[in-house]
């Protein structure tokens, strides 16, 4: 075990603990059903939500499965999420660039607020090759363009996604903010997107940092373990390649996209259900301090060189 067991209560009766969340697929859910005509989506599918899970903020993302408009995209999301945002402390990502032809785009992102991006969605692209391509083919040469521009305009280079060939190029690169924003070890479950030893090895000498991943298949293919203890068991492996300082929560909850049901943990079914967390981290023998370092203080520290957007 890597833990001790914590001689005192995390929080003071009645209080909930803080987290923040690595990977949210919230700006996409506002474009999308904003586009189907659907109306105040934040306060109807994620405000509650969020805040009875105490869910302080983190990295929201729009996802690129398919071709559309990213600029369009984005002013959609932001103007839907502008009544709420002061409430929580949140960083704009995306999650693949397939609609991001060149680097002016990104730009034009990056002047919008956008502090974060994978390089892919699983596809091989113009910028890197993602875990659905060539296991051959990796970081293309805009890709390494992109990177450079990520590293000096402090942005966070998120390697979830990439294939393991790219993964390696994208290290080669010199990334200076670098998570794996929501994977988790692929000894404990052989998802194609989760992590070898190897590459656990090889973030923690990069100083790297892993957002532990809830979607069931990632944590475990065992339906016995698709569960906060088999989570938990994931952070506990992932802690001992790279050491509890470098581990998040990466939770990539899909209870608000309807086309992935049922695809989180069966006891962490949506925000709110986080408020279990911190009694299974206790009974597991984690710490107070141990469990702040999860919840908010590792992701804190990680991002401390982001250079936020002007306008938060």
């Amino acid at each position: 075990m890597i833990v001790k067991k914590s001689k005192r209560k995390y929080n003071k009766i009645g209080d909930k603990m803080k987290l923040y969340d690595t990977h949210s697929d919230i700006m996409f859910n506002l474009y999308d059903r904003t586009l189907k005509h659907e109306t105040d989506v934040f306060a109807k599918y994620h405000l509650n939500d969020l805040k009875a899970g105490n869910i302080k903020g983190g990295i929201w993302v729009v996802y690129s499965e398919t071709d559309f408009d990213i600029i369009k995209a984005y002013d959609i999301a932001l103007k839907a999420v502008a009544p709420y945002i002061d409430q929580f402390d949140v960083i704009y990502g995306l999650e693949g660039l397939r609609n991001v032809p060149n680097i002016e785009v990104l730009d034009a992102l990056y002047q919008k607020g956008i502090r974060h991006a994978s390089l892919t969605w699983n596809e091989e692209n113009h910028f890197a090759t993602g875990v659905a391509g060539p296991a051959d083919h990796g970081l293309k040469d805009l890709g390494k363009e992109v990177i450079q521009y990520m590293n000096k305009h402090k942005m966070i280079i998120d390697v979830s996604h990439l294939n393991v060939k790219s993964f390696y190029d994208v290290l080669e690169e010199d990334p200076q903010i670098l998570f794996a924003s929501h994977s988790n070890a692929y000894t404990l479950s052989n998802h194609r997107r989760n992590l070898n030893d190897d590459q656990l090895k090889a973030l923690k000498l990069a100083n790297g940092y892993v957002g532990v991943n809830s979607a069931r298949n990632f944590v475990s293919k065992d339906p016995k373990k698709q569960n906060l203890d088999g989570l938990i068991d994931q952070i506990i492996y992932l802690a001992e390649h790279l050491g509890l300082d470098h581990i998040m929560f990466g939770l990539d909850m899909m209870h608000f996209l309807s086309d992935y049901d049922n695809a989180n943990l069966d006891d962490l079914t949506c925000y709110q259900d986080a408020n279990q967390i911190e009694q299974k981290l206790l009974a597991r023998g984690f710490s107070h301090t141990e469990i702040e370092m999860l919840a908010f203080k590792n992701y804190l520290k990680a991002i401390a060189m982001v250079e936020r957007a002007k306008n938060e």
